[in-house]
């Protein structure tokens, strides 16, 4: 029986919604194919119809990971929320994004697989840094002479901490939070 396309879109979706949490928890290696579709509520077979690779996924869940999480902050804009770039920074510094890595941003959950991927895997997730810093350059003073290497900086100083908080989180909880809390002092714009 064949599917539609609206069908076939949707199933595509499922599964790189499933791969985006699992690839965030877990990572690339650490989650098969059979995994991945069980999850997914999809066959082994079904998959090879969206996907020719586990490495073609990769890069696709890059992707998405990165349109979903800007779309959200565009949308949440559009709709009137207008929490400052500044308080979202601060936000993605609490223990609450540390916690929960599936559902938070892509930045800090995928950088480690995604530098042993493959070029389209790395090239997604350059694509959606550069969309990260093009943001957070908003939040800078028109003044500041070099936005762009602050906005580095500041993505480079959170993704950092999130990272190594999410590290030691179990070995050393009180460690943990003292590098987001430290980590929040640097990210502030001035």
């Amino acid at each position: 029986m064949r599917v539609t396309k609206e069908v076939a879109a949707e199933n595509r979706r499922k599964i790189l919604e499933t791969a985006t949490q699992l690839f965030k928890v877990h990572g690339f290696d650490n989650v098969s194919v059979a995994d991945l579709t069980k999850v997914a509520g999809f066959t082994h077979g079904g998959f090879y119809n969206h996907f020719g690779s586990k490495a073609d996924l990769a890069a696709e869940t890059v992707r998405y990971a990165f349109d979903k999480a800007l779309s959200e902050i565009s949308r949440d804009n559009a709709a009137g929320d207008t929490m400052p770039m500044a308080d979202r920074l601060a936000n993605y510094l609490s223990a609450e994004h540390r916690d929960n890595p599936g559902e938070g941003c892509p930045t800090g959950s995928l950088p480690v697989d995604v530098g042993r991927s493959v070029a389209g895997a790395q090239q997604a997730y350059a694509d959606g840094l550069e969309r990260y810093i093009e943001l957070i350059e908003d939040v800078f003073p028109a003044s500041e002479s070099h936005s762009r290497e602050a906005a580095i900086a500041t993505l480079s100083t959170l993704v950092g901490a999130i990272i190594l908080s999410r590290a030691v989180r179990e070995g050393n909880p009180e460690l943990s939070d003292e590098i987001l809390r430290a980590a929040s002092f640097r990210t502030e714009p001035r």
